[in-house]
């Protein structure tokens, strides 16, 4: 491997085309949301691709950056990763506390908006009538007037809510409006099973684009996947170096000596040949430019054969838990203050969140019939 940064950079070129291919050839405000003509496969992936193709025509990185509060913010490398390593899609949540930070590096990266794919993620205690609020808000922070994808965090609702299968109606239709007004280009899911999404052929006019789950060479959900790509449903990958835990396997060490590559970049490849995108975090430069190098080689079947005898559940590193005792921690509260390379004054807003703020009741959408997603499920 080179590990001169400046030699590095030369090869990044090839990421740099993700520029071209974030978004359609349409403008931002005339994508097309007809959903009675969808393409006919979940995505569209080859091997010289930098992009997968979602269910409604638009195009979306296959390499982003990820930005949760684990670990801290490091906002030069967020920088560096735009400017200069091709990344150009930046996956990022409420929850993790760091948006304002991000709206600093957009605004300041120097690309035009319409080269970014800016992904968020709506919290639970959101759900329901706060959708528009958090919407407005969560954009602000960003310093974007448009969401390229928007996201329900996790199928959890908050028991003072209400019902979750009705709260969870009533959110997504506020998001399936927040797509037909073209504020989002695009609207998703994190963290549902299959027996989450099944929900949506009840009251859905406008099936998630994408499901983000934790997906890495040690852990692959084929039986989500599959049901994923049945509905159109573009499943992506969270996670992607299973924190660090898939490195040092000898099989993934092996077949990255093989390639003169890192694990690590063996790791991200392999995602990508599957058509799913990753979104890898990192705080130094140097593994920053290290996994955008992931465009210019490819696996084997053999390669793939000892990967997929990797596969257990057991190496799954994000364990389902009880999220009712964190609703009311404040948002990015695993940052722990470790924001860096930005003023003080925009660091995070650590304020707890007030129940009472987002005691939200089921309500019945304004205009909702008006809504063109709408229309024709009799709504």
């Amino acid at each position: 491997m080179v590990n001169d940064i400046r030699k590095r950079s030369l090869f990044n070129g090839i990421v740099a085309d993700l520029a071209k291919d974030v978004v359609s050839d349409k403008t931002h405000s005339s994508i097309s949301h007809d959903m009675d003509d969808p393409s006919p496969s979940t995505s569209s992936f080859s091997n010289n691709s930098t992009t997968v193709t979602l269910s409604n025509g638009v195009r979306m990185p296959l390499l982003g950056l990820g930005t949760t509060h684990s670990g801290g913010y490091y906002h030069d490398a967020v920088l560096h990763a735009l400017r200069y390593s091709g990344y150009r899609m930046i996956d990022t949540a409420r929850r993790y506390g760091v948006e304002t930070e991000l709206g600093i590096a957009i605004r300041d990266c120097g690309l035009p908006r319409d080269e970014l794919f800016v992904s968020t993620k709506l919290w639970s205690t959101d759900y329901g009538a706060g959708v528009e609020s958090a919407f407005r808000n969560q954009s602000a922070k960003l310093q974007v007037d448009y969401l390229d994808l928007f996201m329900l965090h996790f199928p959890d609702v908050p028991e003072w809510l209400g019902s979750p299968r009705q709260v969870r109606e009533e959110t997504w239709r506020r998001m399936e409006l927040l797509y037909d007004q073209g504020k989002c280009r695009s609207i998703g899911v994190s963290n549902f099973e299959v027996s989450d999404l099944e929900e949506f052929e009840d009251f859905a006019s406008v099936l998630p684009h994408v499901n983000q789950c934790e997906f890495h060479a040690l852990y692959d959900p084929t039986e989500l996947r599959e049901y994923c790509s049945q509905q159109g449903i573009l499943f992506t990958g969270y996670c992607p170096l299973a924190k660090g835990r898939a490195l040092g396997n000898e099989i993934i060490v092996k077949i990255a000596k093989k390639h003169q590559r890192t694990p690590a970049q063996i790791c991200l490849r392999w995602s990508i040949e599957n058509g799913i995108p990753v979104i890898p975090k990192s705080k130094d430069v140097a593994r920053i430019e290290e996994n955008a190098q992931i465009f210019d080689f490819s696996l084997s079947a053999d390669d793939y054969q000892l990967i997929a005898a990797l596969n257990s559940f057991s190496n799954k590193v994000l364990k389902h838990e009880d999220l009712s005792t964190k609703w009311n921690l404040p948002d990015g509260y695993k940052l722990a203050g470790r924001v860096y390379g930005i003023p003080s004054e925009q660091s995070i807003d650590s304020r707890p969140i007030n129940k009472q703020d987002t005691k939200h009741r089921i309500q019945q959408l304004p205009s909702i019939t008006n809504s063109p997603s709408m229309k024709h499920k009799g709504f």
